[in-house]
């Protein structure tokens, strides 16, 4: 199975998200999705995150300000944490590797988004949910 992370940089304010614009896999290609990749062998999901976090946007975020909100799985064929964190160092983010960085006012977000983030985005802002253990979806 693969294992995946993607996370959402919000500024401290919680008007701006920083968003890639994907190139691959074909699938993505042309949409916006989270920062992140591949969990690689022996990493936490944590350290990925910080890791792809600071590869493609250029951001060091410490991992004691992620927050992981959700987990999305299809048992047979992946796992992906989805994390969140909130600091003004958003505002600074900028293209690092193939996958160009937006950023975007969070209540306008660009309509050509991976599905998900049509709910997930709204989540991680929703200061009413309690993140004490992330949300666990499970795809058949």
């Amino acid at each position: 199975m693969l294992s995946y992370v993607t996370g959402f940089l919000f500024s401290e304010d919680l008007t701006h998200v920083v968003l890639l614009e994907k190139q691959s896999p074909t699938w993505q290609k042309g949409l916006f999705n989270g920062v992140g990749g591949k969990i690689e062998k022996g990493e936490t999901s944590i350290k990925a995150m910080s890791r792809e976090c600071k590869e493609e946007t250029g951001v060091t975020i410490p991992e004691s300000k992620w927050k992981c909100f959700a987990h999305l799985t299809n048992p047979k064929y992946f796992e992906l944490d989805i994390y969140f964190a909130i600091s003004d160092l958003a505002l600074t983010a900028k293209t690092m590797e193939k996958e160009k960085i937006h950023i975007f006012k969070t209540n306008d977000i660009p309509k050509n988004i991976i599905p998900n983030l049509q709910w997930l985005i709204p989540m991680a802002l929703d200061e009413n949910l309690d993140f004490t253990n992330p949300v666990v979806f499970i795809e058949n």
